[in-house]
């Protein structure tokens, strides 16, 4: 039982120490968000360290989906190492219930895989969505941000 409290309370302060080195929204177009509309991102790294990478969501009740498919490409600098994921987000649960946070603008966090900066790199994210249809109407807002261990 004391170990188990030991655990608890090191996890807590472990979660308390991460430091965000970036958090930066770009807005969507209020007529919809275009399939090619990329989104760019671009953090210069000041130190070495791993980084946990979050894309966060700010969707309107417009928002006709249950899901939201992103595509997510990086490149870090001056090494040139590119990689491409794509995100499934899940804005609604299969009952129906939203998952974010809000009550006419839901917010919405997901955590993609950490990664590792050197001092002096540069990150280039970009985001667009892989949707079937061409123009998503209820995309306000998607951000990224970056915090570390």
């Amino acid at each position: 039982m004391h170990l188990l409290i030991v655990l608890t309370v090191a996890l807590a302060f472990a979660g308390c120490n991460r430091k965000t080195i970036y958090h930066h929204y770009e807005h969507t177009p209020v007529a919809g968000w275009e399939k090619n509309d990329t989104l760019t991102f671009t953090v210069k790294a000041k130190e070495r360290a791993v980084v946990q990478r979050d894309v966060e969501l700010r969707i309107s009740g417009e928002y006709p989906f249950q899901r939201l498919n992103l595509v997510i490409e990086q490149t870090t600098y001056p090494a040139g190492i590119s990689r491409r994921d794509t995100l499934n987000c899940d804005l609604i649960d299969p009952q129906g219930n939203i998952q974010g946070q809000g009550l006419s603008l839901y917010q919405y966090r997901f955590h993609m895989t950490d990664i590792s900066l050197n001092e002096g790199d540069s990150l280039c994210v970009n985001i667009r969505h892989n949707m079937k249809r061409e123009l998503l109407s209820g995309v306000t807002d998607v951000g990224l941000r970056l915090r570390t261990y």
